[in-house]
């Protein structure tokens, strides 16, 4: 019997492992959010389960403060 191989998917974007991301730093946050202005998924930006949350909180309250667009297309 053959096995099969297991794909392991590459992470997309080198990211350091003690980034911290904080609704203030908008050029930081600009790096994971696409052209449509939605975050990128876990596989795309290459970030653990606990820093995407993280992520996700800290553009929604960007948002929120008009600091990011929602959509940056028209």
């Amino acid at each position: 019997m053959k096995r099969k191989k297991i794909k392991r998917f590459k992470r997309a974007m080198k990211v350091d492992k003690n980034v911290t991301f904080s609704y203030k730093k908008v050029d930081v946050l600009s790096r994971f959010v696409n052209e449509q202005g939605s975050i990128l998924a876990r596989e795309e930006s290459g970030l653990t389960q606990k820093q995407q949350r993280n992520l996700a909180r800290s553009v929604k309250r960007a948002r929120h403060l008009a600091l990011l667009p929602f959509t940056q297309v028209l």
